[in-house]
């Protein structure tokens, strides 16, 4: 049986996490559908910048205090990461639906299924889970190709898109897995306002987890293959 606690505000909830947690803390209430928890420095004033969902506002103290040890342990806490990961998945119901606007959500191709490597990757590579959605993209109808766009997130629509054309039996899982995680982190991190105004989609941040993702040589070397990108582009889909 799951239990009710009382609702309290963002005001409230920041002192408690700031109390237990020993931080200074910046904290922004959200109701984004793909990214309920998020992190980031404010080095300037020398405090944590957290996003959370709403529905952290009827957490329990149990959750609370595990937010709090999630956060001084800078998400080293694999206890307190599951005490937050199961009380997401009994609120998922307070994350709004968002609009299908027509469009045709398919995961599960010929070769690869991105549902269930987005899911592997939530569980094993990310310790904030992202619950954007993802699909296989629609084949361009102009030929012949000379590049391709592999994946790409709309942070509009909330939504991943992976070119159909790696759905082949002769790209190794190794890299739809990559591009899949590539495109994970930019719905997870954002993007960067910068001070002069201008925006950043590969932040430093993102260059960091990007580069310490355990495939990631072996994916650029890959993708950087003149061979791999000729047979792409000839393909018949």
């Amino acid at each position: 049986m799951q239990l009710e606690f009382s609702w309290r505000d963002g005001a409230t909830l920041h002192r408690e996490l700031e109390a237990r947690s020993g931080l200074r803390l910046h904290l922004t209430i959200t109701d984004n559908t793909s990214t309920v928890l998020s992190t980031a420095p404010r080095a300037r004033q020398g405090a944590v910048r957290l996003r959370l969902h709403h529905m952290f506002l009827c957490a329990s103290p149990a959750v609370v205090n595990a937010l709090a040890r999630w956060l001084t342990a800078r998400g080293s806490a694999p206890r307190a990461a599951a005490v937050i990961d199961e009380f997401i998945r009994e609120n998922r119901h307070q994350i709004r639906q968002r609009p299908n606007n027509g469009r045709t959500i398919r995961s599960q191709g010929t070769h690869f299924d991105l549902w269930a490597l987005f899911e592997e990757l939530n569980r094993e590579d990310f310790d904030q889970p992202v619950t954007a959605r993802i699909t296989w993209g629609r084949m361009p109808a102009v030929r012949p190709r000379r590049s391709i766009r592999f994946g790409s997130y709309s942070s509009e629509d909330e939504l991943i898109r992976v070119h159909p054309l790696l759905d082949q039996a002769f790209v190794p899982r190794y890299f739809v897995r990559y591009i899949v995680f590539h495109e994970m982190l930019h719905a997870l991190l954002g993007i960067e306002e910068l001070a002069s105004g201008r925006r950043r989609i590969h932040t430093r941040e993102f260059t960091r987890r990007e580069r310490a993702y355990r495939d990631y040589d072996r994916a650029l070397a890959w993708q950087n293959s003149r061979d791999n990108l000729r047979r792409l582009l000839h393909s018949k889909m």
